[in-house]
């Protein structure tokens, strides 16, 4: 007997709809003619970063901003500046504005809540599943908030949740 089942993505492909410009005839075929190698590598590397744990802290290694001794240093300004709390501490770091992804190229795209919301998706998406494979005992989390941290409009953020 034939059998027919559809597994969707993680992003609607109807929101192609929405897109300011397209480039192609589908969301497929879309970032087949706008996305270089070297954009598709990028865009990787952004969803799946490299991360980094520091005396239990865990961090997305680029937001960071301090590598080998000076990271050590950089931890106890933080405790200091959050009085030890672990999530504040995780939460300042790891949190970065969804405009931030965007700074060289800015379009309508940015002002169109589905497209964000979708976008906030993937986010999510995909830094679970990256937290979820490398620290399985751990329950880190990854949320969409507004303004979080001090950063500007909507922002994603990474803590582990005690």
């Amino acid at each position: 007997m034939p059998s027919y089942k559809l597994n969707k993505g993680i992003v609607d492909n109807q929101i192609f709809e929405e897109f300011e410009e397209q480039k192609g005839v589908s969301l497929f075929n879309h970032s087949a003619n706008c996305c270089s190698i070297d954009d598709f590598l990028a865009i990787a590397y952004t969803l799946c970063p490299d991360i980094i744990e520091i005396n239990g802290y865990v961090f997305i290694s680029d937001l960071l901003d301090a590598e080998g001794e000076n990271a050590f240093e950089r931890i106890r300004r933080l405790e200091e500046q959050f009085n030890g709390d672990k999530i504040k501490i995780e939460q300042w770091v790891n949190s970065r504005s969804l405009g931030d992804f965007f700074i060289g190229s800015n379009n309508q795209s940015m002002e169109n809540d589905k497209i964000i919301e979708e976008f906030s998706k993937v986010l999510i998406y995909f830094g679970d599943k990256r937290v979820k494979e490398l620290f399985p005992n751990k329950n880190i989390i990854i949320e969409i908030g507004n303004e979080t941290m001090g950063e500007l409009g909507l922002s994603i953020t990474m803590y582990e949740q005690l």
